[in-house]
C-alpha cells in the first residue's frame, strides 16, 4: 500500500537558496535547512534556541560526500562554535519538535541512532570523531524517536542529503537485476531513481587488456579515486567493490570493469538473457 506524505517547504525569504524549513503535515517536528553564508541571519529565529539534532554537510576537494552528526540542547551555540573553528560544510539541517518537547535523553537517543544509521549506509563519510553509547529510553519514547528518525530520512533525502537511504534495497525484480560476465568479470547491477548502482562484491580483472590505456584514461583516473576512496580494493588478480557504488551511466561501468572497449548496451544482460539494449530501447520501441 502506497503511503502518501505531504511535505511543506517554507521558503524564509522566499529565495530557494535561502534558509528553509522544512515539515511533514500532521507531524509535531520539522527541520531547518541554513546555508553556512546565511547563519548570521538566523541567529535570532526561535528554532535555533532549542534542543535538536543536527547534521553539516560538504564536499572535500576530491568531491567526497562528507557529515557531521550531533545534538545540542541550544542549537545556535553549536552551529556558531562550528563556525568559529571554521569548520568545513556547506550547510546545516536541524530538526526540532514544534513545540519544544524535545529532551536531553531523546536527542541524545536520536544521535546515536542517526549516526549508527549513517554508517550502515555509508553514503557520506562520517567525521564524527566519537561515537555516542546509546541510552536507555522508556519503550514508547525509544517508538517515537524510531518515528521521528524514520521522518527525519524521508525530509532529509528530499532536501537531496540521503545520509540513511541505501543506494539499492534488495527486490525481486529480477529482469531489472543486470550482470557481466565479459573477460573473467563478476559484476552486477542494477538502474535505481537515482542512477546505476553496481553492487557490493562485485569483481574483475586488476588490469586491462594492452589496448585500453591509452584510449580510457579517465577509467583509470576513476579506478585510482576509488581505490584511495577504499571504496575498491585489490585481491590478487581482482579488483573488488567493497559497497554499493552508483556510476554515472552503464557504459562509465562497463569501462571499468571490463577494462577494453565494448558495447556495453549488449554486455550487460539480465537472469534471463536479455541485453540492455532489448530492455530499454528495442521494448519500448
Amino acid at each position: 500500500m502506497i503511503k502518501w506524505k505531504t511535505i511543506i517547504t517554507y521558503l524564509v525569504d522566499g529565495d530557494p537558496l535561502w534558509i528553509k524549513r522544512i515539515e511533514l503535515s500532521n507531524w509535531v517536528w520539522k527541520g531547518i535547512i541554513i546555508p553556512r553564508s546565511k547563519l548570521k541571519l538566523v541567529k535570532d529565529r526561535p528554532e535555533v534556541k532549542q534542543p535538536a539534532v543536527y547534521f553539516l554537510f560538504w564536499e572535500d576537494e576530491n568531491g567526497n560526500k562528507k557529515a557531521y552528526i550531533w545534538e545540542t540542547e541550544k542549537l545556535i551555540d553549536r552551529i556558531f562554535a562550528h563556525d568559529i573553528k571554521k569548520d568545513r560544510r556547506n550547510v546545516v539541517i536541524a530538526f526540532i519538535s514544534k513545540d519544544n518537547n524535545l529532551t536531553k535523553s531523546d536527542i541524545k537517543f536520536l544521535e546515536y541512532m542517526s549516526i549508527k544509521k549513517a554508517k550502515e549506509v555509508g553514503r557520506f563519510q562520517l567525521e564524527n570523531k566519537s561515537i555516542p553509547e546509546k541510552n536507555v529510553l522508556p519503550e514508547y519514547k525509544e517508538s517515537e524517536m524510531m518515528e521521528f528518525l524514520e521522518n527525519i530520512n524521508l525530509l532529509i533525502s528530499t532536501a537531496w542529503y540521503p545520509i540513511f537511504k541505501p543506494l539499492y534495497q534488495w527486490q525481486t525484480d529480477e529482469e531489472n537485476i543486470f550482470y557481466l560476465t565479459a573477460r573473467w568479470a563478476d559484476a552486477k547491477w542494477t538502474y535505481t531513481e537515482e542512477g546505476f548502482v553496481v553492487f557490493k562484491w562485485s569483481k574483475w580483472p586488476a588490469e586491462p587488456v594492452k589496448s585500453f590505456k591509452k584510449y580510457v584514461s579517465s577509467s583509470f583516473k576513476l579506478r585510482e579515486k576509488l581505490l584511495q576512496q577504499w571504496i575498491l580494493r585489490i585481491e590478487k588478480d581482482y579488483i573488488i567493490l567493497t559497497k554499493d557504488y552508483k556510476f554515472s551511466s552503464p557504459s562509465t561501468a562497463a569501462d571499468v570493469i571490463i577494462w577494453r572497449s565494448s558495447n556495453w548496451w549488449k554486455d550487460w544482460k539480465n537472469k534471463y538473457w536479455k541485453s540492455l539494449d532489448e530492455i530499454y530501447r528495442r521494448d519500448n520501441n
